[in-house]
């Protein structure tokens, strides 16, 4: 459910700066801008209130966009990037070959479905809190610092397991699989997560496309070094992926040792991602092995269509708000961009989900894993919208909500959770159309 292309800081609060510079995309000047507020009815007062800001002047500072010394590119046209988005097309395909592998290399381990679940989990969680690691530096300019503590933050959940291993491996009568499984799961999605953000999706998708083919034609043809062939590849690439992370941490000059930002900026993410895998367990212990299988597979393609969609809302937001001259236009404006791409973003995570159910489940008794998989992924999908916002707290809420929304379809039936997940559901809009009514979340 990662949200890493679109993230911006959090609401009240000034923009961070990168490297002793202000963010830079327009030459405005702070008493037109200061001007332009007051104009638009916004008293001190009111910034004080909604924004945090002293005054309108102090809230005009905030919103200034100064031009480095940097070219920057022209804007374009149209209101859609074709780079951005092909960008997030490719990370989508990397989230679904990863899971791909993943899954058949677990399955290949071990045949205990408890222990596979358990891995995807742990590994969804730990890389989704590296990644809010690295972000956290990377938008305040200082990718290589957030790379260096997102290698430590990985190697020092690799070193936990593998004494989890060790102590298993020593316990009489115990199994070692599922240690094994999650480190080797949490180190790909870990590696993975901060390859991404440094922009190596190409090679990444070729590298899983390769070994996805050649998995999947080992075990169709059933021959009988099926398992070894899988466990290997599987261990190429992770040892391809290790190698790319490695050029780019070489040299960085960076400490890799955590400080309590660094914890702080994984907080959300984790706790994200953890509700969200709560109801999504929640959701596997009413249904059969092969409908939770749907249902997982739903919830990863609804995932990965998340992603482009986000980005695409994010820049018609940004196209709208720079062909509005006074600001309660642009925050109308913002609301109606964001009512309809939301509404979209909704309906697709939705239909995605559902039409992945009807094609591995059948028309034969998929009404309840369709109910879970369209309640699941839509809360999902405005959980990921929030934090990709600027707004870590409602994420985390509405992750929660998932959850609740789970135990209620589980508890009392099909329609009740579903009408628990649209009150969330509209609730989740209201407050992401009274978050981009404040400019910074998407200038």
């Amino acid at each position: 459910m990662s949200a890493d292309s679109v993230i911006m800081p959090s609401a009240g609060k000034r923009l961070p700066e990168a490297g002793g510079t202000p963010p830079a995309f327009d030459a405005v000047d702070t008493f037109d801008i200061a001007a332009r507020l007051e104009a638009s009815g916004l008293s001190d007062r009111t910034v004080a209130t909604r924004h945090g800001a002293a005054d309108v002047f102090a809230y005009a500072q905030t919103l200034v966009q100064v031009r480095s010394s940097v070219d920057l590119p022209q804007e374009p046209e149209g209101w859609v990037g074709r780079d951005a988005l092909l960008e997030a097309v490719r990370r989508a395909v990397v989230l679904i070959l990863g899971a791909i592998l993943g899954g058949l290399t677990a399955t290949v381990i071990t045949e205990n479905t408890r222990e596979v679940l358990t891995a995807g989990i742990s590994a969804w969680v730990i890389g989704q809190s590296v990644s809010g690691i690295v972000w956290s530096h990377a938008n305040t300019g200082h990718l290589k610092r957030g790379i260096a503590r997102g290698a430590g933050a990985t190697l020092l959940v690799t070193a936990a397991l593998a004494c989890f291993m060790v102590v298993l491996l020593l316990l009489p009568g115990h199994d070692a699989s599922q240690a094994i499984l999650m480190m080797a799961w949490c180190w790909y999605s870990c590696v993975v997560s901060m390859l991404v953000i440094l922009g190596r999706s190409w090679y990444l998708m070729t590298a899983l496309l390769v070994a996805v083919a050649a998995v999947s034609l080992t075990l169709v043809l059933g021959h009988s070094s099926a398992t070894a062939t899988v466990l290997t590849v599987a261990a190429v690439i992770l040892a391809a992926t290790t190698l790319s992370l490695a050029v780019h941490v070489r040299g960085l000059g960076e400490r890799i040792s955590l400080g309590g930002a660094d914890w702080r900026s994984a907080a959300a993410p984790a706790l994200q991602a953890a509700g969200l895998a709560a109801a999504l367990s929640l959701g596997l212990t009413r249904l059969t092995d092969w409908e939770g299988t749907a249902l997982i597979v739903a919830t990863v393609v609804a995932a990965a269509a998340t992603d482009p969609a986000l980005v695409l809302m994010r820049q018609r937001l940004i196209w709208s708000s720079r062909r509005t001259p006074l600001l309660r236009h642009a925050a109308r404006s913002a609301r109606i961009a964001t009512m309809g791409m939301s509404a979209a973003i909704v309906l697709v995570s939705a239909s995605v989900s559902t039409l992945v159910v009807f094609f591995l489940v059948g028309a034969a008794g998929m009404v309840g894993t369709v109910v879970a998989a369209a309640a699941f992924s839509s809360l999902a999908t405005t959980s990921t919208t929030l934090i990709a916002f600027g707004t870590p707290g409602g994420g985390v809420v509405f992750a929660g909500a998932a959850t609740l929304s789970a135990a209620v379809w589980i508890m009392v039936g099909n329609l009740p959770g579903v009408l628990v997940a649209a009150a969330f559901l509209v609730a989740g809009i209201a407050v992401l159309l009274n978050r981009v009514s404040d400019p910074r979340a998407y200038a």
